[in-house]
């Protein structure tokens, strides 16, 4: 069983930490589960999740030419005709990088069986994003990947659809992302990040924990904070990960332009210990979202009992059905309302619908339940089990 990522290094946000938790389930739920990547040995080595996971069940392929395109020569060799036996299964995560190729090569080589994860990346915003790009990758390999795959990976019913409308006809399986039982029995120390990052201890922090990217919905969710008012005065807006295509830079111009500088601080990417701080240190957690696929970050923040604000391109439903949080349209409009809502709730109010995320995800999001469905849908690949019935079938 092999998980290709072209990345599971710190640089890979959430999708790294996605296949490493993933494989280290499986691998103790009796899977022969390894991971190939395109990281240095520094980066994977440096990646805080790795530590579930054995260093030398994790391949790194050297990469040539530019690093957006991820091309490997030794990856698509290995993928062709490496010594795994030809019976395993692939199943890569994320699309439109020359890893691509590899999965093609494995499927057309191997006649192994391969799982398509798009984590989000066939949303029509996402499609829309680059787009020449994607449709040069679409010709040159991206196109026969998706068609020829064995089943693609979907992780709510709402990306299942836009696969759909994508024109994809292969069986889609619907399983979602999850959360580690360490996470959610672990805590952090608000202290240790307030002192940190000088966060005066008046001031209760909203935090945003993921790529400071376009669509991620910064922008807009600033000009909510302008609407907002005296309504933020006690709060800060933390605004933590690395930044995208100089998005950052954006996103403060037109932070100062408000006169919010002094309630919005960037405090770049946080990893292991440090990310755990901050949510301990945060009272409600922000995702602005214009399209995601199963957010890590938002299952983090529930984890960790925190009240989460986001909006339908996330699409845990359950947020709302617990109480857990705010799920809006994303717009300014109808993400001031829930802005306001929650910068009036009060300390013990958030606390209770934190609670009742962190019980969520422990119920129904844990790796545990998450592996052991795939465990099912790799099965029915290989012939030892029906199709199971959260598998929509080939149209």
């Amino acid at each position: 069983m092999i998980h290709l990522s072209a990345s599971v290094g710190r640089q890979s946000f959430g999708l790294g930490a996605v296949a490493l938790n993933l494989a280290e389930v499986q691998l103790r739920q009796g899977w022969d589960t390894r991971i190939w990547c395109l990281d240095t040995v520094d980066e994977v080595v440096n990646q805080p999740e790795c530590q579930g996971f054995p260093l030398e069940r994790i391949l790194q392929f050297p990469t040539r030419g530019p690093r957006f395109l991820r091309l490997s020569w030794s990856l698509q060799r290995a993928a062709a005709k490496g010594c795994i036996p030809k019976s395993a299964i692939l199943h890569q995560h994320s699309i439109w990088t020359a890893t691509s190729v590899a999965t093609r090569l494995w499927s057309k080589h191997r006649c192994g069986p391969t799982i398509v994860a798009p984590h989000g990346c066939l949303d029509a915003w996402a499609v829309q994003k680059s787009g020449w790009k994607k449709t040069l990758a679409l010709l040159a390999y991206e196109g026969k990947n998706l068609r020829n795959a064995s089943c693609l990976h979907a992780l709510s019913m709402a990306e299942a659809e836009a696969i759909r409308r994508f024109g994809l006809r292969n069986p889609i399986a619907i399983v979602p992302n999850g959360i580690s039982t360490t996470w959610i029995s672990s805590s952090g120390d608000p202290d240790n990040f307030r002192l940190r990052h000088q966060i005066p201890p008046g001031r209760r922090i909203l935090l945003f924990l993921s790529r400071i990217t376009p669509k991620k919905g910064l922008p807009m969710f600033v000009e909510c904070l302008r609407n907002a008012g005296k309504e933020f005065a006690d709060w800060i807006f933390v605004v933590a990960g690395p930044d995208e295509f100089c998005h950052k830079g954006k996103v403060a111009a037109l932070v100062n332009r408000y006169g919010l500088a002094s309630s919005v601080r960037f405090v770049g990417p946080l990893f292991g210990i440090e990310k755990r701080d901050a949510f301990a240190a945060a009272d409600a957690f922000v995702l602005p979202s214009h399209s995601e696929g199963w957010p890590i970050a938002v299952l983090e923040a529930m984890g960790a009992g925190v009240p989460v604000l986001t909006t339908v391109a996330t699409p845990l439903t359950e947020i709302v059905e617990a109480a857990a949080g705010w799920r809006v349209e994303a717009s300014v409009e109808p993400l001031t309302a829930a802005l306001l809502e929650l910068l009036g709730s009060s300390k013990a109010v958030l606390t209770v619908m934190g609670a009742r995320g962190q019980q969520l995800v422990a119920d129904r999001l844990s790796w545990d339940a998450i592996a052991a469905q795939l465990g099912l849908v790799y099965q029915w690949l290989m012939g030892r089990r029906i199709r199971p019935s959260f598998v929509l079938p080939a149209v």
